[in-house]
């Protein structure tokens, strides 16, 4: 009998030492781990507080220089229809002597190579979307800018809208000498669109596709033409001119062909 109780307590502490061994093992590895995490957690560099941006608004919000010029917000709205814009559409060579608002100045640079899309897409449709244009502003008469030349900055995959000055400089009356046309007479603003010839080719392989740039910027002139009904301003697009001359009088990148300048201004009626 006392032979038996001792067999049963072996029994019972195999039992109990097996059961042990079962939840210390698990136990172990529990505490292993929420010491790991914890260690992660407290070690853990902090960002710093200037990144909380997410990484939509690191893609569509892009660093500018500052020196650009912001331009107001244009509008997506008018009280003009596009079929009435199309009827009333005309090439208009005369202008009052009368300034243009930075408003109407941005509207009119929008609706020539304005992005209007998260991806980059822009008012001016282009071939493989390569967008080989780019659009210079000269400044005249235009209030809140310096007479002188500006690059229009449209954005790349968002928008910036913006003006980079390139040069402080009276242009009105040396360009109306040079190209001795009367739209150039008046006209507070002009518009230069040049095409980059090279870029369009490396978007087609290699091979020249300047037919496409000179198309492109077709459209981006009939875009111009009719935001000028809209905002019943003029405009004319002058493809006469001798490059090399306006070259002398603005500054142009060696690898951007001139193609259209366009004066725009109050319209004499």
């Amino acid at each position: 009998m006392k032979k038996s109780a001792q067999s049963h307590k072996k029994n019972k502490q195999k039992t109990t030492s097996k059961a042990v061994r079962r939840w210390i093992v698990p136990a172990v590895t529990a505490f292993l781990v929420l010491t790991a995490i914890a260690v992660t957690v407290f070690t853990k560099t902090p960002e710093p507080s200037n990144t909380n941006n997410s990484a939509t608004e690191s893609a569509e919000v892009q660093i500018v220089n500052p020196d650009n010029i912001s331009l107001p917000k244009p509008d997506t709205r008018s009280n003009t229809s596009l079929e009435t814009a199309l009827n009333t559409r005309r090439s208009r060579r005369e202008f009052l002597n009368q300034n243009l608002s930075l408003k109407q100045v941005s509207q009119m640079l929008w609706a020539a190579q304005g992005v209007t899309s998260d991806w980059g897409g822009r008012t001016t449709p282009s071939a493989k979307s390569t967008y080989p244009l780019t659009v210079y502003l000269i400044a005249n008469k235009v209030d809140g800018l310096d007479p002188g030349e500006y690059q229009y900055i449209p954005g790349d995959r968002g928008p910036v809208h913006a003006l980079k000055p390139i040069k402080k400089v009276e242009l009105q009356k040396p360009i109306y000498e040079l190209l001795n046309q009367n739209s150039f007479q008046n006209a507070p603003a002009v518009l230069l669109i040049t095409g980059n010839m090279g870029k369009m080719a490396e978007a087609s392989g290699g091979t020249p596709n300047n037919t496409a740039v000179y198309l492109e910027v077709g459209h981006a002139a009939q875009n111009l033409y009719l935001q000028a009904e809209s905002l019943k301003l003029g405009m004319v697009a002058v493809a006469s001119f001798n490059e090399a001359r306006v070259r002398q009088l603005v500054t142009l990148p060696e690898n951007e062909t001139l193609i259209y300048m366009l004066p725009f201004g109050v319209p004499k009626l």
